[in-house]
């Protein structure tokens, strides 16, 4: 089915290349080679049948619960499908790839023992299936004392602040995904001179092709609303950012440039704004093109692609942030010879 897709598609852009100009022609074949690698390798394809994309995806599932978690006030029993859905794909990932990688299960089996913990005392909530699981899974892969954490860790504004202040190391490691700030707005002040630290991102030629809009009360609410990946917090988020790139800024060679140059840029900006002593949770655009279209509602011009929205404000006292295990170096990275 894919195959026939696939054909289908390039017969048609072989159609339009007769008879447009070569920039058009060559702008054709680069998301043409885009179409045919994410044919092959996306995940939302054969997923449980390749065991890197069962671990990106389960990864994301996995953020789910410690999102719910790190939320200022999370619901008792939230999210029992969402939950024993997980619990089941670990059990095909068990079932497939166990002996392959056995230490990948071992941070979403810490999680939802959290998770679990959590929801033990609702009397209304059933997760004997969730236990299940994690009982039948954790003697397997939790034989140890675990070094790798999931869950939630609680965080206070003054030594996230003083840590932002300090080194390169401490300003990196002490970054969180903040999902709830106080009601006082950022100046317009202290955005800019987060704005102005970004600016020094580097860019394709040095052609600073990215865009800022900033977005504070109500309308921030209906943005974050809109991305849907806030739902549950959105309320407590009362200023965004959304990072865009101009597709003006590039050539006929570069139709991905523009991700690029904005992820480098957003990234930037979101150190920048911990630097001046505000939280960040990063939320991502990464939707089809008739959900995008819908920014034209929030001034966002159409030569303009979405790479990140950015909530940020002031710190509470104490607030709770996903712990979000990284994986170690060695298991990203090949010293090539």
């Amino acid at each position: 089915m894919i195959h026939k897709i696939y054909n289908a598609i390039c017969r048609r852009i072989r159609t339009f290349t007769k008879r447009t100009p070569r920039p058009q022609n060559n702008i054709k074949i680069n998301c043409k080679w885009l179409l045919k690698r994410s044919l092959r390798f996306n995940a939302s394809t054969n997923t449980n049948s390749d065991m890197q994309k069962m671990q990106y995806t389960l990864l994301r599932e996995n953020h789910i619960i410690e999102k719910a978690l790190s939320i200022k006030d999370t619901k008792k029993g939230f999210g029992v499908a969402k939950i024993t859905n997980l619990c089941k794909r670990l059990k095909i990932y068990d079932d497939r790839y166990g002996l392959i990688d056995p230490d990948f299960l071992t941070y979403p089996l810490v999680t939802i023992k959290k998770y679990i913990s959590h929801t033990k005392d609702t009397s209304d909530v059933n997760i004997e299936e969730i236990e299940a699981i994690y009982n039948e899974l954790s003697v397997k892969y939790l034989t140890s004392p675990v070094q790798i954490f999931g869950g939630i860790e609680i965080c206070s504004s003054d030594n996230i602040i003083n840590k932002a202040k300090g080194d390169f190391k401490d300003l990196i490691y002490s970054r969180h995904s903040v999902r709830y700030f106080t009601a006082d707005l950022p100046s317009d002040s202290i955005i800019s001179k987060a704005l102005a630290l970004a600016s020094r991102t580097p860019s394709a030629c040095n052609r600073q092709g990215w865009k800022t809009h900033v977005y504070k009360g109500s309308i921030c609410h209906k943005l974050l609303k809109w991305q849907g990946g806030a739902n549950g917090f959105e309320q407590d988020v009362h200023c965004a950012i959304l990072v865009t790139a101009d597709l003006r800024a590039f050539l006929e060679y570069e139709v991905f440039q523009a991700y690029v140059d904005g992820g480098l840029y957003a990234m930037n900006l979101i150190n920048a704004l911990h630097f001046q002593g505000l939280g960040t949770i990063p939320l991502s655009c990464g939707f089809n093109g008739k959900k995008l279209d819908e920014l034209k509602h929030f001034n966002v011009p159409e030569n303009e692609v979405p790479i990140l929205i950015i909530g940020t404000g002031y710190y509470p006292n104490e607030f709770k942030v996903a712990i979000s295990t990284r994986k170690p170096v060695e298991r990203t990275n090949n010293f090539e010879k």
